[in-house]
């Protein structure tokens, strides 16, 4: 297991979703011979969240942050997750936005790109569906990001949707 796997592991067991390391550690101790170290542990955990987490996290302290590749290896293998549970339609587009919250929040990357851009995908989220903003254009870019990886600076800024008195007062000023 790559340090970039155990960071993308890492992140989707603090959001709640074990069973892809499950999955890999299942094709792990069928493909893998000999078994290596984390491989081990974590096979033998059963299960248990916080004996994971407490493999992965000492896994991971064995190299420096900086020599994990959070914006490209760990963010592309998190945006495959959220494309493929985005197409088998399995969470709502409110429960995908504060999944990708949570994802960059716990990178503690969540003020750099790409990071921000999923960060900020739960507050557009929130505004859109107050009417703060409008909703069709929020969605627009939810699947231009989910499919493309557009972020925040390809697209065009989101504008405040008009309400009725802002219409008027911009006709009477003649804009």
């Amino acid at each position: 297991m790559t340090y970039e796997y155990a960071a993308y592991f890492r992140l989707l067991l603090l959001c709640g979703y074990e069973d892809e390391l499950q999955q890999y550690i299942n094709n792990a101790l069928i493909e893998q011979d000999p078994l290596t170290d984390i491989i081990l542990s974590l096979s033998t955990a059963g299960g248990d969240k916080k004996i994971i987490l407490s493999v992965l996290n000492e896994y991971l302290r064995k190299v420096k942050d900086s020599d994990i590749n959070y914006n490209k290896t760990v963010f592309d293998l998190v945006m495959s997750f959220l494309k493929k549970i985005y197409q088998d339609d399995l969470l709502s587009k409110k429960a995908m936005a504060e999944l990708m919250y949570h994802l960059a929040l716990y990178t503690e990357r969540y003020l750099e790109e790409p990071w921000s851009t999923m960060y900020y995908m739960g507050d557009l989220f929130d505004e859109a569906e107050t009417g703060y903003i409008d909703k069709e254009d929020f969605l627009l870019k939810f699947e231009a990001f989910i499919n493309n990886k557009t972020l925040f600076g390809d697209y065009p800024p989101i504008f405040p949707k008009e309400n009725l008195f802002k219409r008027l007062l911009r006709k009477i000023h003649g804009k």
